[in-house]
């Protein structure tokens, strides 16, 4: 039997539920207001699911903003419901749903959303592992640090410039087109006008970019020389990625698909389907554990749903209620994940 179980059904209806709860904390635009309400219209269950999951992460801005959006001429039920979500909630982890809903059982990490604002023309920033940040740039643009990142700032009379040495970094970029702002990622040369963009460079220092709006131009800048190669221009909702040797084809991306990808940004985790070996990867960001894992079996498994970064025992306690998976403390930095022993087969005479 194959260990793959694709999402249908009940579980793409908790996927879409988990989505719009982030969406809820970060806060809805008018036109995702009229379509969480046409979403919630298309089915009861699916309003019921969504005030689960609120529920379960104790949400209570998201299950106010919801009693919101909820028709006046409801609200009694809207209540009856919040009461039985709250209660169905600690049954979905017991029940060992497939959805990793991300019960927590211990409380919520505290993750820095420290917030800074530069001044100067120039300065470095680094996060440690686990946290994030956010900077204000004297040109009026933002940016957001990810978990276990070193970025150099240097604000120079004909361009913005921002060196990534590791980690993730997300920009809204104020327009101001005589300094452009460019992303020095190695060789590779990420510039912007007035547009949002998402870098990231991991372990094996192959670089994502995922732009959010506007439109963004990738070259590459050979060291010691001031001579770029122009590679082809990545739009809003594409991504693309590129190491020091190649760049891979653009890529479009659903609009949900680029939310979730950059759900760290409102400090959530969350998977549609990855195997466990990569969930794990990305959950070990955020943290200074080390998983390791039995077989080859167990890192096919297919996981999904929302977690707050770095949660790894709520992370751990819905894989222990979905797939009976067993986690070991060998020390203070490594998890083991095991599946459980085979149940003998009695013979019979």
């Amino acid at each position: 039997m194959s260990n793959v179980r694709p999402l249908r059904g009940n579980e793409l209806r908790a996927e879409e539920a988990s989505i719009w709860v982030a969406r809820l904390e970060r806060g809805l635009t008018q036109k995702e207001e009229q379509d969480i309400q046409a979403w919630m219209a298309l089915d009861q269950r699916n309003r019921t699911e969504l005030m689960t999951l609120a529920a379960l992460w104790d949400q209570m801005d998201s299950l106010s903003k919801l009693s919101e959006l909820v028709p006046h001429t409801r609200q009694r039920s809207f209540g009856m419901n919040l009461a039985v979500a709250a209660s169905v909630a600690a049954l979905l982890v017991a029940g060992g749903l497939y959805l990793l809903a991300g019960q927590p059982s211990m409380p919520e990490p505290e993750i820095a959303r420290e917030v800074r604002e530069i001044r100067d023309n120039e300065a470095r920033y680094e996060t440690p592992v686990g946290d994030r940040s956010t900077i204000y740039l004297n040109d009026g643009s933002i940016v957001q640090l990810n978990t276990d990142t070193r970025l150099e700032v240097l604000m120079l009379p004909n361009e913005r410039r921002l060196i990534l040495e590791r980690g993730e970094i997300h920009i809204d970029v104020a327009h101001d087109t005589a300094r452009p702002l460019r992303v020095l990622v190695g060789d590779r040369v990420f510039e912007a006008v007035g547009t949002s963009f998402n870098v990231r460079i991991d372990e094996s220092q192959e670089i994502e970019l995922i732009v959010t709006e506007g439109r963004v131009r990738v070259a590459v800048r050979p060291v010691d020389s001031q001579e770029q190669l122009v590679l082809p221009i990545v739009s809003a909702n594409e991504r693309v990625m590129t190491d020091h040797q190649r760049s891979k084809e653009v890529e479009l991306l659903e609009p949900d698909e680029v939310e979730v990808r950059l759900s760290w940004r409102e400090g959530n985790i969350v998977f549609r389907g990855e195997s466990l070996s990569n969930a794990v990867h990305e959950v070990g960001r955020y943290t200074n554990l080390e998983f390791v894992i039995q077989s080859d079996e167990l890192k096919q498994l297919r996981v999904a749903g929302l977690f707050k970064a770095g949660d790894v025992e709520g992370f751990l306690a819905s894989l222990r209620a979905s797939f009976d998976i067993i986690d070991e403390k060998i020390d203070d930095h490594t998890i083991l994940l095991t599946l459980p022993p085979a149940t003998p087969v009695e013979e019979f005479n």
